[in-house]
């Protein structure tokens, strides 16, 4: 049961002058507590230095030194992140301690250890000294380092969570703030440590040459294609999301790393706001060009129905009808040449299918697989400035782009917001498959039911006035026919720009695909999930078959405006209308397929999908036709 009663709280004065604050949490009372008898200063991300108060090689506490200072503490300041580490005079604690206050003490540095086992001024008992450049301390009961562990890591839920968290800059939608593990040195209990940051999905950055069990790790995963004997270490490597870096590398280059895995990668930052920007557009353009093609069907039926009504009352209203004939064709005119001027339903095809592109290339970069595994940032800079020069090579270029405002929530809202995807962590595979398979699988479910119940409904109504057309002319009001006939004319026009039916036909042929996905992933061993070749064979053909259900969708659209405008415009026009259609191309990237195949002969496990498997080029064949359509 928790414990609502107050937490204890006292000041430490250090002798430095510095003031911390000590938290005495019971063993009862929850996290979310402790976060707020805290009282932190706002801040964007979460920090957990792993590593304790195990000795460091005196070599290499000079690397180390400027590692902390110039790499993570800049950072941790940088990013205004909660610091969590062992919060004694020893080791990465020391350490980061030292880097805090390179940076003037701008960054909350939080220690959680054992009550029995830090020594502070005023409390002199203990094994080892305070180290005085905390802001806080949170003070476990217990005699025994690791007793603090599970508190650690509790305490770093708590921070992450948008509900209890003092989020800086706090947008209108919370989403859940980043964090990162950094593993330095390290002695056996480090292991347990590292297995947490798995099982709670928290990136893990092993610092190699450092010692202990930061270099067991690192060679570890260089060999992850055969995993260690130890479960606790088969574990780490098969499931955790997982960054090396050499204490060789330039200092800058662990700064880089961190801003990365929290979400400050600049290039992945861009991505998501073109995206942003397309998906903006792309609905903006789609609903004036409904409400034209709307208003259009409308002024046609409306003149119909004067027309009947001025042929069998002829003195109901007379010269306001008589009037009202004369604008509508004018009116009806003004909507054409907008329509045909505009060119808005091109432009929400371009941006649309702009936008889903960007967004496919967005999952592939942040599972790492494919051609992600080597140089990400370059890749997906190259990815983002082909789709995007290829956009804008359209119609789309004569259209001033509204930016996306950040303060609506960033990245935009998706379904898979709603499951905690920030848009810019790392995905294991059962993350993409819940966040991005399992997320396009449900909305492409939920869509056909919705498109069904409206298929059917406008085939009622055009049942019942074509029936009522007949009833009309069987009891002599032929006049009225005309009415009944363009009401059936507009809803058939509907559906067929529209393309209700194709696009249900086709919804359900991308659900059945992603589902025989989900399945033959389901299927695999747990050491085959683990296999890069099986990890490839998932994202790639998760993303063709959403591919070729948006290339479809955008070549039947376009079929669809181009018979709409030859219905539309004079005659004259249709020349110059095919030579303007005939360049609406989809801004899709150069596919480059590599190692994706269903078939995984690692470690002889065969694993195939119910779909078509080419298991002799390795490419995933729609069992019906590569025609998909609509893009989310």
């Amino acid at each position: 049961m928790s414990d609502n009663s107050t937490i204890a709280v006292e000041s430490i004065a250090f002798p430095d002058n510095h003031i911390a604050l000590a938290i005495r949490p019971l063993p009862s009372q929850k996290a979310e507590a402790i976060v707020e008898a805290l009282a932190l200063k706002p801040y964007k991300a979460v920090f957990l230095i792993l590593g304790g108060v195990d000795a460091i090689d005196e070599k290499l506490i000079p690397q180390l030194t400027k590692l902390f200072v110039l790499g993570i503490a800049r950072a941790a300041s940088e990013s205004a992140a909660v610091i969590i580490d062992a919060g004694g005079k020893a080791g990465t604690s020391a350490l980061m301690g030292k880097g805090v206050a390179s940076r003037g003490i701008k960054s909350n540095l939080i220690g959680v250890a054992p009550a029995s086992k830090l020594i502070f001024p005023n409390a002199p008992t203990g094994e080892l000294a305070a180290e005085s450049n905390h802001s806080r301390f949170v003070l476990a009961e217990g005699n025994e380092w690791s007793c603090e562990t599970s508190m650690r890591f509790e305490l770093t839920n708590a921070l992450v969570d948008p509900t209890t968290s003092n989020i800086a800059d706090s947008p209108a939608k919370k989403v859940k703030l980043p964090s990162l593990a950094i593993l330095v040195n390290g002695g056996k209990l480090s292991i347990n440590e590292a297995l947490r940051t798995v099982r709670q999905n928290i990136p893990l950055i092993v610092i190699e040459g450092s010692g202990g069990m930061a270099d067991q790790i690192a060679a570890a995963w260089k060999q992850k294609a055969t995993l260690p004997e130890d479960p606790e270490m088969a574990e780490i490597i098969a499931d955790g999301n997982i960054q090396i870096h050499s204490l060789n590398n330039p200092i800058n280059a662990i700064e880089r790393l961190i801003q990365r895995e929290i979400g400050g990668n600049q290039v992945l930052l861009q991505a998501w706001e073109t995206f942003a920007a397309y998906d903006l557009n792309a609905n903006s353009q789609q609903k004036n060009f409904q409400i034209l093609q709307l208003g259009i069907l409308a002024v046609g039926v409306i003149a119909t129905a004067l027309a009947v009504i001025q042929t069998q009352w002829p003195t109901l209203l007379e010269a306001v009808i008589h009037y009202i004939l004369i604008l509508l064709p004018i009116l009806l005119t003004v909507l054409i040449t907008a329509t045909n001027r505009f060119k808005q339903g091109n432009k929400w095809l371009l941006l649309r299918a702009g936008a889903e592109t960007i967004k496919r290339e967005i999952y592939r970069y942040r599972t790492g697989a494919l051609e992600y595994r080597n140089e990400p940032e370059q890749q997906l800079s190259k990815k983002i400035e082909e789709i995007t020069r290829r956009t804008m090579r359209t119609e789309v270029n004569t259209t001033a782009l509204v930016q996306y405002d950040k303060s609506k929530g960033f990245p935009p809202y998706m379904d898979t917001s709603e499951g905690g995807d920030d848009g810019f962590s790392f995905l294991t595979p059962e993350r993409y498959v819940k966040l991005r398979l399992a997320d396009q699988l449900t909305f492409f479910k939920k869509r056909s039911v919705k498109l069904e119940k409206e298929i059917q409904l406008l085939y009622w109504l055009t049942f019942g006035f074509g029936g009522l057309g007949t009833y009309l002319a069987a009891i002599g009001h032929q006049t009225w026919i005309a009415l009944t006939t363009a009401v059936v004319a507009a809803m058939g026009t509907y559906l067929s720009y529209n393309q209700s039916e194709s696009i249900l036909t086709k919804y359900n042929q991308a659900a059945t695909d992603l589902e025989n996905i989900n399945l033959w992933w389901n299927a695999l061993q747990p050491d085959a999930q683990s296999n890069p070749i099986n990890i490839d064979s998932l994202v790639e053909h998760t993303e063709q078959v959403l591919q070729s259900e948006q290339d479809a969708w955008v070549q039947q659209m376009k079929n669809a405006l181009s018979s709409l405008r030859k219905e539309e415009e004079p005659t004259d026009d249709k020349d110059q209308e095919k030579a303007d259609t005939s360049t609406l191309e989809i801004p899709t990237p150069s596919k480059e397929v590599a190692n994706g195949q269903f078939i995984a002969k690692d470690a002889d496990i065969e694993a195939s999908t119910p779909s078509v498997a080419n298991a002799e080029n390795g490419t995933v064949q729609d069992a019906t036709t590569p025609e998909q359509n609509g893009p989310k």
